[in-house]
């Protein structure tokens, strides 16, 4: 263990203090000044003659979507997200990032420990348990829903595991839930004027097996890397019919891993590998600390992820949580 690593464990944080020390504290600070961490919504609530809640934010609608709106105050409806094998609830965090007004945020996670970062993260979702529990009824209950999300666990179904089950076996079979909850909602709001919006997640190194049953179920994907915005590669297959999802996502200036880790920190390569919960699978050490390479901190793994950094959390429950995300 480094003295980065030592330091960490052996330093104690002041009463009433979220971080250690005054490195923590410039950590916090930087981190917050490159607007990574966790946006909050501004939006003001009004109530109409109607006694209908109304938010004022910069969403035009979901279709209208964009970072800065050319009309400023108008009036949009609050969305409510039905998101499986939810994890950490990156789907969630991005919406509040947008800055996209949720309603109500249904959450199926069964992992205690993704579990406990939604509790500190996103203590308002709505858990709905395991997804295989969710039933018709249970469905009918959640009202209209917006926003379908899913990544159903690629445990059984990359080729990097050579004992995978594939779609048919294993954890493989859960995604076949995310389609029929999918097609239950298509059907629900078929003849209405009620549109769902859905997006699913899955890993690019699946066999072509895999890849053709699902094209048969969703249709074709695209595929994004996360290198379009932070300094670090993971490539993933993306199904759904969200607005301009199939679109070119244009180019822009890639950021640095430099430019994402502390000032006192040294950065040794430019972007880094996918990340699991093994942090030797880099091949190298990806930074240095006093002129020591050192493998990435449970802080790095947050930012590597776009999510803010939560210390309440045990160090390797941190690494698994994160490379878990589907965001």
């Amino acid at each position: 263990m480094g003295k980065r690593g030592v330091r960490r464990f052996l330093t104690l944080a002041r009463k009433g203090t979220r971080h250690y020390g005054s490195k923590k504290v410039r950590r916090k600070q930087r981190y917050t000044a490159q607007g990574i961490t966790e946006l909050q919504i501004s939006d003001t609530a009004s109530v109409t003659e109607t006694g209908k809640e109304e938010v004022e934010c910069d969403f035009l609608g979901f279709e209208d979507a964009r970072p800065q709106s050319t009309l400023p105050g108008s009036v949009c409806r609050p969305i409510i997200v039905l998101s499986l094998f939810d994890g950490i609830s990156a789907g969630l965090t991005s919406l509040k990032n947008l800055g996209i007004p949720i309603r109500r945020y249904f959450s199926s996670e069964i992992c205690p420990y993704a579990l406990r970062v939604q509790s500190l993260r996103h203590p308002d979702i709505i858990r709905l348990g395991d997804v295989r529990d969710i039933t018709p009824d249970v469905l009918d209950s959640l009202g209209a829903v917006d926003v379908l999300l899913g990544g159903s666990p690629c445990s059984d179904l990359s080729r990097v595991n050579p004992r995978r089950a594939g779609l048919f076996g294993g954890a493989g079979v859960l995604y076949f839930e995310f389609v029929r909850i999918l097609r239950y909602l298509q059907q629900k709001f078929a003849n209405t004027d009620h549109s769902i919006y859905w997006l699913y997640e899955n890993t690019c190194h699946m066999d072509s097996c895999t890849l053709k049953e699902i094209k048969r179920d969703l249709g074709e994907p695209v595929i994004r890397c996360a290198s379009m915005y932070l300094p670090v590669k993971r490539r993933r297959f993306f199904w759904g019919n969200v607005p301009h999802l199939h679109e070119s996502s244009g180019s822009q200036a890639a950021m640095i891993l430099e430019e994402c880790i502390d000032s006192n920190i040294t950065a040794l390569i430019t972007r880094a590998r996918t990340l699991t919960s093994n942090r030797s699978a880099q091949g190298q050490f990806p930074v240095a600390y006093e002129d020591s390479p050192e493998p990435f901190s449970a802080t790095d793994y947050e930012r590597l992820q776009g999510e803010p950094w939560l210390e309440e959390l045990p160090l390797f429950n941190t690494f698994h949580v994160n490379v878990q995300s589907w965001k």
